[in-house]
């Protein structure tokens, strides 16, 4: 809630997931070679990383959303390959609850994580005009063909040189326009760093730069608002939640019949996997924090979200939960053991207000004063 401190900065969501609440997409695999996933349906993306070579085919796949065919035969390459893409699917929907286990422990000396330029390399552009009369000129050249000898073609290759110089000419446009906004985003990463190090080495003249460097470093699934404040050695940290509607509601999986499909999530489960996220954000910070800004001792961390309300029509911020750590609470926890680690439980071992139900249902609670 950005009244409570004097600066609020906004975190863009990573690469290689993003929640909103039109659906959940991803880009699974290693760099190079991967595999993305969405409503738009299946795709291959191939490339060499620094090179500018990129190929992109949408793999035939059935997907939940589309046009309806028999899926592929049990045993074959492309039945393998769905299974695996709803394996990878699932298990980089789990990476986005589980947003915990990213958390390094205090010893693990900060250092800058930079950004991969997300825009994949522009493809030909289409042609200019319609498929059905660039195939009326080939009809009537060959039609022609007896009667001019051949020479009907020689306007159709002319017809098909000007389209593809066309196109040429637009991809040329493209590429020049896409490599200008690469070399401007590696320029800014390259500044980001040079901050991030610059900040980190004045934290104790300047913790809130180094506050904003470490928390602008991280990346979330979302575009995600942090206010915060440092008082002394306390830090004060507002967080801006998801809702509940954009968490991942579809568990996908694979069928001989249909491809790839999407089994709904019952309600109890979703909340149970959003109450897990939301305090695994608040895990996740607080490692951050701890382990790059030496001169903080305490950190109150408090999470919302927003809510119409109904009585006036307006949108409100509605905490769900409030906590204080000490750093001698955090040295506490076994971050070699992250994976065993149930963060609700984790975060309610501290001081907190937090009225949440077993299944993972909140009420609105007052957050700590500043």
């Amino acid at each position: 809630m950005g009244i409570r401190f004097r600066k609020t900065i906004t975190i863009a969501p990573g690469i290689r997931i993003n929640l909103s609440k039109s659906g959940v997409s991803a880009t699974v695999g290693p760099k190079g070679a991967t595999l993305g996933i969405g409503r738009g349906g299946v795709h291959a993306n191939v490339g060499i990383p620094g090179s500018g070579i990129f190929y992109r085919k949408k793999l035939p796949i059935p997907w939940p959303g589309g046009t309806k065919k028999s899926g592929p035969a049990a045993g074959s390459p492309q039945a393998d390959e769905g299974r695996n893409a709803a394996e990878e699917m699932n298990s980089t929907v789990q990476e986005i609850i589980d947003i915990h286990l990213r958390t390094l422990p205090p010893s693990a000396a900060p250092a800058y994580t930079p950004r991969e330029y997300g825009e994949p390399v522009p493809g030909l552009p289409p042609a200019p005009f319609p498929l059905w009369l660039r195939g009326a000129v080939l009809a009537a050249a060959l039609v022609l063909l007896y009667f001019t000898w051949g020479l009907s073609f020689i306007p159709w290759a002319l017809w098909e040189g000007y389209i593809y110089y066309v196109r040429k000419k637009g991809h040329s446009l493209l590429l020049a326009e896409w490599e200008e906004r690469k070399k401007a985003f590696e320029q800014e990463e390259a500044r980001r760093a040079v901050r991030f190090e610059e900040a980190l080495q004045l934290s104790g003249e300047k913790p809130e730069a180094a506050l904003e460097a470490v928390i602008s470093s991280i990346e979330w699934p979302r575009e995600t608002h942090v206010s915060y404040q440092v008082d002394g050695t306390i830090a004060f940290l507002d967080v801006d939640l998801p809702e509940i509607e954009d968490m991942p509601q579809v568990v996908y999986g694979f069928s001989k019949r249909s491809g790839l499909t999407e089994s709904p999530k019952s309600e109890t489960q979703i909340r149970k996997d959003f109450a897990r996220h939301v305090h695994g954000v608040a895990f996740l910070l607080l490692g951050e924090v701890f382990r790059t800004i030496p001169s903080i001792t305490e950190i109150v961390l408090s999470g919302y979200t927003q809510k119409i309300q109904p009585s006036t029509g307006r949108e409100e911020d509605q905490y769900l939960y409030s906590l204080r750590v000490h750093r001698d609470q955090w040295k506490d926890i076994n971050f070699s053991a992250l994976s065993d680690i149930d963060p609700v439980e984790a975060i309610g071992g501290f001081e907190i207000r937090r009225n949440m139900t077993k299944t993972g249902i909140f009420k609105t609670v007052e957050p700590f004063s500043l």
